[in-house]
């Protein structure tokens, strides 16, 4: 059995690839569809705007987690892991297909960096009395997604996650050979399971 991608057949290796990107992926749903349901579960759409850090940080930790698949991921790594293929987003509607594309937008312009065409900085100068106070005029670039998109996002999360779970079980078997093995007896095996919330064959 080979235990080093650089011991497998090259056709293995880029599939492992793939399987290791699906089972990260699923991570990056789940984490992002938790939040999503936090932000739901708890109202924090009622106490926006003058309660906003919280809704605004969770918003942009849910975007960045659910935009890791896609992102372009292991740039300068001797071995890359590929991102998601697009084919993983048909299992969206076209209404769902486009809130992906908002919030792709969102991550690359205003949540992960700070691209200035998204922001429209315009500093204006506002007189009265011959003062001058200086307004920083520029977009609501911060702004969470609505509770209605919200839960339409988390909806988004549970059909790609899924779609991850189906695409592992597509690919394990023929890479179950090349896999290292730990032994363990039952007991011990359905409880290290459990403490990971990995699902136990039944």
């Amino acid at each position: 059995m080979a235990n080093e991608d650089s011991e497998l057949p090259a056709h293995v290796a880029g599939k492992l690839g793939q399987f290791n990107r699906v089972l990260v992926s699923y991570v990056d749903f789940q984490q992002a569809r938790g939040i999503a349901g936090y932000i739901l579960a708890e109202h924090l759409h009622d106490r926006y705007p003058y309660d906003r850090f919280l809704l605004q940080g969770l918003n942009c930790g849910m975007i960045v987690a659910y935009c890791r698949p896609f992102s372009g991921n292991d740039r300068g790594a001797a071995v890359k892991i590929p991102d998601l293929p697009p084919r993983i987003l048909q299992t969206l509607t076209a209404e769902e297909r486009e809130i992906h594309a908002i919030v792709m937008e969102d991550r690359n312009t205003v949540l992960a960096h700070s691209d200035s065409r998204a922001w429209d900085p315009r500093p204006q100068l506002h007189r009265a009395r011959g003062r001058d106070i200086l307004i920083p005029m520029f977009n609501s670039a911060h702004a969470p997604l609505t509770r209605e998109v919200t839960e339409k996002f988390k909806t988004m999360c549970d059909k790609l996650r899924e779609a991850c779970f189906e695409e592992r079980l597509r690919l394990e078997p023929e890479l179950k050979p090349y896999l290292p093995v730990v032994e363990y007896d039952e007991e011990e095996l359905k409880r290290f399971a459990d403490e990971r919330g990995v699902k136990w064959p039944t």
